[in-house]
């Protein structure tokens, strides 16, 4: 005898509580999930906000620099009582070359007691005193009337130191006793195991921090 299922019973089981909880809870995550999908999404950092904090950055750094700056400018002209502007200049361009700005002051002074248009006997012009075939080596071009312009003497000097201090791997006084004599000079007495130094590099130093020397000499690796 063959025994059918009890379709009754079947329709009870279907009506238990798990059935029920179970047709809840798909009811319950549907909105959820709308809801999450819909939701509006964290926005990332906000890129103008970050520009504009590193421009009050740079802002800072470029006025500290400036005031900086000009405090160093105002007491080197008092030190050596030179006027602000021609100061300015002085200290500009030894910058631009990396010279230590006392001792770009001390070798104005030393060189012309910062006469702008002063011609030594030998011909030498302007405020560092630079020969003008010196000149033409440095910058090719330059003439004797160009020297008379400070900027362009203060630039040609420079530099011409700066290109002495490499040759002499930073030794400071030996460069600029070459800058005085001529490397020409220098280079044969040093060659003859005799000393070069004639005083020159003692008098544009007087008065410059030997602290400031001593940094120097350090970076660009020479002893003190």
């Amino acid at each position: 005898m063959r025994i059918l299922p009890d379709m009754n019973a079947m329709k009870a089981r279907l009506r238990r509580p798990w059935a029920r909880q179970l047709g809840v809870g798909m009811t319950l995550l549907l909105p959820a999930s709308l809801w999450l999908a819909t939701a509006p999404q964290p926005r990332p950092a906000n890129p103008d906000g970050l520009a504009e904090i590193g421009e009050v950055t740079r802002t800072w750094a470029a006025r500290e620099m400036e005031a900086q700056r000009t405090s160093t400018i105002e007491s080197l002209a008092s030190t050596f009582r030179v006027e602000l502007p021609l100061a300015e200049d002085i200290h500009d361009a030894a910058v631009n070359f990396e010279i230590d700005p006392e001792v770009a002051f001390g070798l104005v002074q030393a060189e012309s007691s910062f006469r702008k248009a002063v011609v030594s006997p030998v011909g030498a012009v302007g405020l560092t005193q630079v020969m003008p075939a010196t000149a033409r080596d440095v910058e090719p071009g330059t003439t004797r009337g160009d020297l008379m312009n400070p900027e362009v003497n203060l630039r040609i000097g420079f530099k011409y130191l700066r290109q002495l201090l490499e040759k002499y791997e930073g030794d400071q006084e030996l460069a600029l006793t070459a800058y005085n004599r001529g490397p020409g000079t220098v280079d044969r007495l040093l060659e003859r195991g005799r000393d070069p130094d004639n005083g020159y590099a003692e008098k544009v130093l007087t008065g410059t921090s030997a602290r400031h020397v001593r940094l120097m000499n350090a970076k660009f690796g020479s002893g003190d």
